[in-house]
């Protein structure tokens, strides 16, 4: 039982981690998409509502063989674009684009950091052999 509540208290923090580290990089989007009235705080806001529809949206489109699956994609960042919108007060090409960029950068930083990481574990591997 004790490890069954350890794991728990690993995912919600995880969960929580993962949710102020997308703001980060959804706020770092609006401000390369040009979004004036941008904040942390509406970035958490919107990394949290449309993290949740996207997910739903995925749910439900996840039924449909193959193709259901890239439809929850593309449908989560147009969600995430129609939920940012009122919350940074906003045009939806610039809450796409915002949303695209911030995945986009997530994916080259965490490429990066996986790189080096990488890089680190070889040449640490290496020198145990000289």
């Amino acid at each position: 039982m004790a490890i069954a509540g350890g794991l728990l208290v690993l995912i919600v923090v995880g969960a929580l981690l993962g949710l102020l580290v997308q703001a980060a990089f959804l706020l770092w989007g609006a401000r390369i998409a040009r979004i004036e009235q941008r904040t942390y705080a509406k970035a958490l806001g919107t990394a949290l509502l449309g993290g949740i529809a996207a997910f739903i949206l995925a749910l439900v489109l996840g039924v449909i063989p193959i193709v259901g699956h890239v439809l929850g994609i593309i449908g989560g960042f147009f969600i995430s674009a129609l939920i940012m919108m009122p919350i940074f007060n906003t045009t939806f090409a610039k809450a796409l684009g915002a949303t695209v960029l911030a995945w986009t950068l997530f994916l080259v930083i965490s490429g990066l950091l996986m790189l080096v990481a990488g890089g680190i574990g070889f040449l640490t591997w290496i020198q145990k052999f000289h």
